[in-house]
């Protein structure tokens, strides 16, 4: 009898759970948050395969560079999104969904941090899957294969998660404007560490993971790279930091979360 209520009170803690995140999605769809994670990807879009579509870059050096700048632009719409998030939940009673709905007020921030992160996956999906199509349909029908597209979008959204919880605990502690601001400089700083500036120290700042992972995969795929042993295991040490950097950082968002009462240090 006792497994079997552990068993129901877990499924029901399941349902609850998704509960909760189907309630979130709802609550951000008549929000900016929506419409940010769909007209940013399909303008983008639009622009750069009008632009290809006469540019005289190869078709290889055409797509690398989109994956850049999508590369470059996610910390500053990270920390735009996070800022709405924040904003939305203190005019909601100064984040008391957030801090006084529930037992266990960490389950609240999960919540929270896995809908921004679904709308994330979905925008960075249109983002890329979105210009892979119109690349091969009105550029070029060069032999990038669908699974190149779904491993660089797997990257880039991985890449993500950490700045999501970053900026998540910003937004909630900190104004609109720094969260937006940091947002910023980690785009500047991800374009640097694209550079040899970067070499030896991307592995080390998250904002830089996205650009780095990604370019590494299109210069494999491209097979324009003569050193792919090296690329292969700079993308494992890579990986192995940036797993260790993303699992320390979610776990002091909830530590702090923990103990948070709803000071904000207003703009």
């Amino acid at each position: 009898m006792g497994k079997i209520e552990k068993s129901q009170r877990r499924n029901t803690g399941h349902a609850a759970f998704w509960g909760m995140l189907y309630a979130e999605g709802i609550k951000m769809r008549r929000t900016w948050i929506l419409w940010l994670h769909i007209l940013m990807p399909l303008i983008g879009i639009t622009v750069f395969l009008l632009y290809y579509r006469t540019s005289i870059w190869s078709d290889w050096g055409k797509i690398s560079g989109y994956v850049e700048i999508v590369s470059i632009v996610c910390p500053t719409l990270v920390g735009f999104v996070t800022a709405l998030a924040a904003e939305q939940e203190k005019q909601a009673g100064h984040f008391q969904n957030l801090l006084g709905i529930g037992k266990y007020r960490g389950k609240n921030l999960a919540v929270k941090l896995c809908s921004l992160l679904i709308w994330n996956m979905l925008a960075v999906g249109l983002t890329l899957g979105g210009f892979g199509i119109g690349f091969y349909f009105f550029v070029s029908r060069i032999p990038a294969s669908a699974g190149f597209y779904l491993k660089i979008i797997c990257l880039i959204w991985v890449c993500q998660i950490f700045a999501y919880a970053f900026h998540l605990f910003l937004g909630l502690r900190f104004s609109r404007g720094i969260t937006i601001g940091v947002g910023i400089v980690e785009s500047v700083i991800s374009a640097l560490m694209m550079t040899g500036l970067g070499e030896r120290i991307w592995q080390w700042l998250p904002c830089a993971w996205a650009g780095r992972f990604s370019g590494y995969c299109v210069r494999i795929a491209s097979d324009t790279e003569k050193n792919v042993e090296f690329i292969i295991e700079q993308m494992k040490f890579g990986g192995a930091a940036a797993a260790g950097i993303t699992l320390v950082g979610i776990v002091l968002l909830f530590g702090w979360f923990h103990k948070y009462e709803g000071e904000r240090m207003e703009d």
